[in-house]
């Protein structure tokens, strides 16, 4: 154990099992010797849940709020956040829309503080956001600076017999500039910080007042680890932490043992005497050798004992106990070959996740946790990586019962002062509160078994800044980590440096400042268009840091359940809009899940990662966006924000990480089909899959046919009308059937109408140049270029650029089909229509041309010249203007031919409607 990280606040004199006078070990339930070890509590923990007034006013006074008749404020229970309704809203948001309310909320307990002498009273708080000032029968305690870790403070000389009066004011107001109470991590993020006293508060008693530490960063006084395994046989380290605030001086003893799950069996146990004086703080550190030992295996077997300390005194009475789980297990990281547990290999695949839910925002309750992880549990995941700050107790127990592998995280996002990366944040006291914040976080999860990582910070890398204080800034933090816990391994998370698709380095590089590397990563999301790309950079950071293990941290994309698109190469996505300008941000869930295949195909080739966590396990708040088909949410969950719907991806991972058989028809959602060909996928781990279409067998794939669980039957016919698309898969002796069923309007059976440039389905045109049609996604292309992206996200016209030429420029609900286009110098699409003569209409709008002259082009429809020196500007006089020309042309070999040259810069089109005559 390294002591130095386990000081105390005060002075402390390290007091170790050394000689056999001192200290004493047993065996096994089995010996007689062995002392009686129970479960059994000392303490006394008073639960203060109920019967809470509360009032939002950032008007009040301190004084006034002290003084105040609660009368009037609202009755609440714990937990409790005052924006359950509106920063966990799935309402759309408008530029207009406020954001969620950030102000300062004040509690009123009225409690009995029963009759207990003797010992200690600490007022216990489980979390406060953003911080918290406390007072007890109108006596200030102190003043709590973060949002996510627990506090204690020592009423034992202000609380009374019978009734007490504890206030607490809260605040979750950004803060205006550096050096406020509020300036402290994080300062920005994409998630919003609820205000409150979102988890538990509760009395905690001691009958002595010497007794295990309280007053340690709200850590539990006991600091358990694993030290060394050797087969069947382990060494656990223990450093209890001792405060005597009694006036006199006294001899102790000091036991740890480790009993079976059920806390019925002594596996070992070790004693170790000491003597505190008036007022002094001592570290006990004691090694228990087990021998027999059941390891904490992860998902193949999360087994966890008992680990009890008990502190007895002079009259062998027990005067203080804590009891934990504590899982057995050794972990190791290699920048080759990845995570191992307990000697074994066991690739980590797993997920992000925020603490807030739908209508509750951080206030969950303890069954809503149980249902995320049941969630987390049913896709398969090993590992969690618990974003972007420390998550609850209750909640890390979980993982440790579950066997996942953890990612502890620091609240450090995105930067480190409001005045810039140049100020330096030692000056602020925003890197002592980081580092503080730091050791609340460690201490607080230290003997959770299931925390394997702790992660320093999000995103904060500098971009293009050379002059930036961020390498110095987690150097610092990484030393603490290392201090406080040599035995976890420090990360930090990196964002890409990017100016739109072209991927630039960062000015100042971040890997070998933490023990391994994790990236953050969004290849064709935010940018990037290829395929392989996301494991081109990942083989490149592995060169250039061989020695460093390597993670992805967060890779992913956002979907709408109502968006849809019939060709994932048709568009650009709108992957993120916080400025509230585009009408509908289209992110249909087809294209999150060719995402999500084509990531993590890159990512399984590649052993040497130490883990991979998808962002995010659930849609989550955020307030500042307006994007897919809900608002002030980020839509990148593979679940929905209620746990109530899962996605198409959540079945993609199920197949891929889950011994349970899956079958499932992917895009089932996309009803409402516009053209006769559907792109057919199924995901399933089943030996084969079948497929049928409206009752016939048209395809049949092996699991050697469907890389990565995905069996793409590519194109297939749909009749006019309702169809039924069936999947069976044979796991064994078992199958597995899905079903979805698909409509195709008689209109698009026999017409085709295509949205060129645009990833989404079911847009509709309502002007005189189109009729009213239903348009499907960009399709049937064989070439040509899409919009560049313009900044980091926005691709094509945004709905605050007026079209002329329409007749109005209202936007319809459904989105504009002349938003987007297709272009290059020769490109071609082949459309599959049955044999006749037809009319095509095509549309076009100059996008970027001020003058005739500098965009002309030929059409040419089935080999012939169909529009001959075709310029945009010249027709309409105006940028952004739309037009239409129509031609005929007859069908002879199954497809319409088109095909856009340049004669001068590039051809293009905005759309097509190929209509049967």
């Amino acid at each position: 154990m390294n002591h130095h990280a386990l000081n105390p606040i005060a002075k402390a004199i390290l007091v170790a099992s050394l000689t056999a006078a001192l200290a004493v070990g047993c065996g096994g339930g089995d010996d007689p010797s062995a002392p009686a070890v129970t479960v059994d509590q000392v303490r006394t923990v008073t639960e203060l849940a109920r019967n809470w007034r509360f009032v939002l006013d950032d008007s009040l006074s301190d004084e006034q709020a002290l003084g105040a008749n609660t009368s009037n404020w609202s009755s609440v229970n714990l937990p409790h956040t005052w924006n359950a309704g509106d920063a966990a809203t799935t309402a759309q948001s408008t530029p207009s829309t406020p954001e969620y309310q950030r102000g300062v909320g004040w509690y009123q307990l009225e409690f009995d503080g029963g009759t207990q002498s003797g010992g200690t009273r600490w007022l216990q708080f489980d979390a406060a956001s953003i911080t918290a000032d406390v007072w007890l029968n109108g006596v200030k305690l102190g003043q709590h600076r973060g949002a996510f870790t627990a506090f204690r403070f020592d009423v034992t000389d202000q609380l009374k017999a019978g009734r007490n009066v504890l206030v607490v004011k809260t605040d979750n107001r950004r803060a205006a500039r550096d050096g406020e109470a509020n300036a402290i991590a994080p300062l920005s993020g994409d998630f919003n910080m609820s205000g409150g006293l979102y988890r538990g508060v509760s009395l905690v008693s001691t009958p002595n007042k010497a007794h295990i530490a309280l007053g340690d960063l709200g850590g539990p006084g006991i600091y358990a680890r694993t030290a060394s395994v050797s087969g069947t046989s382990a060494v656990v380290n223990v450093a209890t932490k001792l405060e005597n605030a009694l006036a006199a001086a006294g001899n102790y003893t000091v036991t740890a043992s480790l009993l079976d799950a059920e806390g019925k069996t002594v596996k070992q146990s070790v004693s170790s005497t000491v003597s505190l004086r008036p007022g002094e703080k001592a570290t006990v550190s004691q090694d228990l050798n087990v021998a027999g030992v059941r390891l904490w295996q992860g998902l193949a077997d999360p087994y966890l004992h008992k680990l009890v300390v008990e502190l007895k005194d002079g009259a062998g009475t027990a005067i203080d106990k804590v009891v934990r789980d504590f899982g057995v297990r050794e972990m190791r990281f290699d920048p080759n070959t990845g995570f191992f547990l307990n000697g074994r290999s066991v690739p980590l695949h797993g997920v992000n996740m925020h603490q807030d839910m739908l209508g509750k925002a951080w206030a969950v309750s303890h069954e809503d946790i149980d249902r995320s992880f049941e969630l987390i549990k049913e896709v398969g995941a090993n590992t969690l990586r618990m974003a972007h700050y420390p998550h609850s107790d209750y909640a890390v127990a979980q993982a440790d019962k579950l066997g996942l592998v953890v990612m502890a995280e620091l609240p450090l996002v995105n930067s480190t002062a409001l005045g810039g990366r140049t100020v330096d944040p030692e000056s602020t006291g925003f890197a002592e509160n980081a580092r503080e914040q730091l050791r609340e976080l460690i201490r607080q999860k230290f003997n959770n078994a299931s925390v394997g990582i702790w992660s320093v910070g999000n995103e904060v890398q500098g971009g293009d800044d050379t002059q930036n204080n961020v390498r110095p800034m987690f150097k610092s933090l990484h030393d603490v980590a290392k201090a406080e816990d040599p035995s976890r391994i420090t990360t930090l998370a990196n964002q890409i440096n990017r100016s739109g698709d072209v991927i630039r380095p960062d000015a100042i590089t971040l890997t070998g400042v933490t023990d391994s590397f994790s990236v953050n990563r969004y290849f064709q999301w935010y940018y990037g268009q290829s395929e392989t790309q996301l494991g081109e950079n990942l083989d490149q950071i592995h060169a250039s840091s061989p020695t460093q293990p390597i993670g992805v941290t967060e890779y992913g994309a956002g979907s709408g359940l109502t968006h849809h698109t019939d060709n994932v190469r048709a568009g650009r996505v709108c992957s993120s809009d916080t400025s509230g300008s585009t009408r509908i941000c289209y992110q249909p869930e087809g294209y999150a899940n060719y995402v999500h295949e084509k990531a993590y195909e890159q990512m399984v080739q590649r052993p040497y990662l130490m883990g991979t966590w998808i962002w995010n396990m659930f849609d989550f708040g955020s307030g500042n966006r307006h994007e897919g088909d809900i608002g002030q949410t980020n839509t990148k969950g593979i679940v929905t924000f209620g746990r109530d719907v899962k996605k198409d991806v959540f079945f993609f991972y199920k197949a891929n990480w889950s011994q349970a058989p899956v079958t499932y028809i992917a895009e089932r959602r996309h009803t409402d089909r516009v053209y006769k060909t559907a792109q057919v996928k199924v995901y399933s781990n089943a030996a084969s899959v079948a497929l049928r279409v409206n009752g016939v067998e048209v395809a049949r794939k092996a699991a050697a046919e469907c890389p990565v669980k995905v069996c793409n039957f590519g194109e297939v016919a749909l009749a006019a009308g309702a169809n039924t698309i069936t999947a069976v898969g044979t796991h064994g002796s078992e199958t597995v059937t899905d079903f979805v069923n698909w409509n195709l309007p008689a209109k698009n059976a026999t017409n085709v109408y295509i949205a060129a440039g645009q990833l989404a389905s079911g847009l509709v045109s309502n002007d005189p140049l189109l009729g009213n049609n239903v348009y499907g996604s960009d399709n049937y292309f064989l070439n040509g270029d899409l919009p560049p992206l313009s900044g980091r996200s926005n691709v094509g016209l945004s709905a605050a650029i007026a079209i002329n030429g329409l007749g109005t420029t209202t936007i319809p609900e459904k989105g504009r089909v002349w938003d987007m286009w297709r272009e290059g110098t020769d490109f071609t699409y082949e459309i599959p229509v049955a044999n006749g003569t037809y009319k095509v209409t095509l549309g076009f709008l100059e996008p970027t041309a001020t003058a005739a002259g500098a965009r002309v082009f030929n059409v040419n429809a089935e080999g012939a010249t169909a529009i001959a020196n075709m310029d945009i500007f010249q027709g309409t006089g105006a940028i952004r203007t739309a037009t239409a020309r129509s031609f005929t042309a007859t069908v002879a070999d199954g497809k319409l031919t088109l095909n856009f040259v340049g004669v001068r810069g590039r051809a293009i089109v905005s759309n097509i409607a190929v209509e049967r005559q």
